[in-house]
């Protein structure tokens, strides 16, 4: 008697267990929120996986014949999925520095599309000459319309400075200037100058974007780094020995370590 007493007890304990679980478990019943996913959900940035209302690019590494580049922005939806396409207000902020039409273009209509609860905004960004020099900022902007509200503002990373991280704005950096890439080993190839990096990238057919990657990479190991150093001192050797020395645009000889 005493040990069916015990199970009787045990059986009701997990029965209360399992109705106060699923009592703990609630679906969302507000607004549909509109959102930056980069903000709350983790994207790939320099070999990391981050959290972040801002990203950039250059076009520094790209061929010459690369003259835009279509950069996609996650948005997300808090709320429930619809089998129709949304219209999602997006608005450039005051402070960007991109003018549209000459640095930038963004769809004539942004939607989260059916059936979808992760979309993107596709901003074209043109290379023009200015970027060069200047580097540009574009900030965008969510606003509430008829089919999302934006209640999801902002959250503090950092309660001694108070920084916050915005949900529902997102800057986009953006130049053509060139400095040394992440994959540049000085160490085996010299003193980077864009001379030297884009002559090494013709001879050897390589592409200059591999090396906006870190030391390690598919193509920048230690003897692939070594390879391209040996190649290109014999390039200079047998061009100085053939009266052609190759001069950087300061007027120094051309070296490799």
């Amino acid at each position: 008697m005493k040990k069916i007493l015990i199970l009787s007890f045990a059986f009701l304990f997990f029965l209360g267990f399992t109705s106060c679980n699923q009592e703990e478990i609630e679906t969302y019943h507000d607004t549909d929120n509109i959102y930056f996913s980069p903000s709350v959900f983790t994207i790939p940035a320099n070999g990391m996986l981050i959290t972040t209302d801002s990203t950039g690019f250059s076009f520094a590494l790209d061929k010459a014949a690369v003259v835009d580049r279509i950069y996609k922005i996650p948005i997300r939806v808090q709320g429930k999925v619809s089998d129709v396409d949304r219209k999602v207000k997006v608005v450039i902020d005051s402070k960007s520095t991109a003018v549209e039409g000459t640095h930038f273009k963004l769809p004539d209509n942004i939607v989260m599309h059916a059936g979808k609860e992760v979309d993107s905004i596709e901003v074209k960004v043109f290379r023009t000459a200015d970027m060069k020099t200047n580097s540009f900022l574009l900030i965008l902007n969510l606003e509430e319309n008829e089919s999302f509200t934006t209640n999801m503002k902002s959250k503090v990373i950092n309660s001694l400075t108070n920084k916050t991280m915005s949900h529902i704005s997102y800057k986009l950096t953006f130049d053509d200037k060139l400095s040394q890439p992440p994959g540049w080993f000085a160490g085996f190839l010299g003193i980077f100058t864009a001379k030297k990096f884009f002559l090494m990238c013709d001879l050897m057919h390589l592409d200059p974007s591999m090396f906006n990657q870190k030391l390690g990479s598919t193509g920048l190991s230690i003897p692939d780094i070594q390879y391209y150093q040996n190649y290109m001192k014999r390039y200079l050797a047998d061009q100085k020995a053939a009266g052609n020395i190759i001069y950087e645009d300061d007027g120094k000889e051309m070296i490799f370590p």
